[in-house]
């Protein structure tokens, strides 16, 4: 081979080297990139994460707040029950303490007392026929009985008062359970609403890492496929190189050849 043929070859390589060089350099600079696009992705997704943590920390917060506000409403409607069941108990008690009035109406204790010491006064102080006597101790008896009737009166009058402003209190504490209770329920709404608004952001956010999970593995397979390319460029290289020292020592050995001849 000669000189000129040997030289022409040599370029050709050298200019084929410093083209997969150039290309070498290209991916490099490409995996660089990608590389930096890789840890924004993992720095992206550790902060969806964090956001994804904070989310189920805030639904575990709210599903507390929730369940101890479903047994403050279960105890209010237990002591609502409760009431009502004592003011219709009440309203029976009045209704019997009213027919008892209704019946016992225009007793009067001091004219009754009167009237049986009249009577008695008569017993001990007068000669009265045997009959008289008879029907004055039977007229005692009725009144003492009605007595007797009358200061029950006096009494259901008096425990009736009580009661009555024992019924006042429970039916006001009533009316302040119910408006708690409405209160509870409205929170219960609103906490519901907050509940499904942080489930519906932990499942797109959970959407959002796993798109950022495919976008990772893409960026991986492309980092993977230059590190390829690379790799391939260079083995061409040294090939070329190999193929240098080859047109060297074929150089040497015709030169070799011609001085031995010579």
């Amino acid at each position: 081979m000669s000189n000129s043929a040997t030289s022409s070859t040599e370029e050709a390589i050298y200019k084929k080297i410093a083209e997969i060089r150039d290309e070498i350099s290209k991916l490099k600079q490409e995996k660089a990139q990608a590389l930096d696009d890789l840890n924004k992705l993992k720095q992206k997704k550790l902060e969806k994460i964090e956001k994804l943590k904070g989310i189920r920390s805030q639904i575990d917060t709210v599903r507390n707040e929730f369940s101890l506000k479903l047994e403050e409403l279960k105890k209010l409607k237990e002591r609502k029950q409760a009431l009502l069941q004592e003011i219709q108990g009440m309203r029976k008690q009045f209704d019997e303490i009213k027919a008892i009035l209704q019946k016992t109406q225009g007793l009067d204790i001091d004219a009754i007392e009167r009237r049986i010491q009249n009577l008695e006064w008569r017993l001990q102080t007068s000669s009265l026929p045997l009959d008289v006597e008879k029907r004055i101790v039977q007229k005692i008896a009725e009144l003492e009985k009605k007595l007797e009737e009358a200061r029950k009166v006096l009494e259901i009058k008096e425990k009736g008062t009580v009661e009555r402003a024992e019924y006042l209190a429970k039916r006001i504490e009533l009316s302040t359970i119910r408006q708690q209770i409405a209160n509870i329920v409205t929170e219960l709404s609103q906490k519901r609403n907050i509940l499904n608004s942080l489930k519906e952001d932990r499942e797109k956010t959970k959407k959002e890492i796993d798109e950022i999970n495919k976008q990772i593995e893409e960026v991986r397979n492309k980092i993977g496929n230059i590190n390829n390319q690379i790799k391939e460029k260079n083995a061409e290289i040294e090939n070329y190189i190999r193929q240098l020292k080859g047109e060297k020592v074929a150089v040497s050995y015709t030169h070799l050849r011609a001085h031995e001849t010579g």
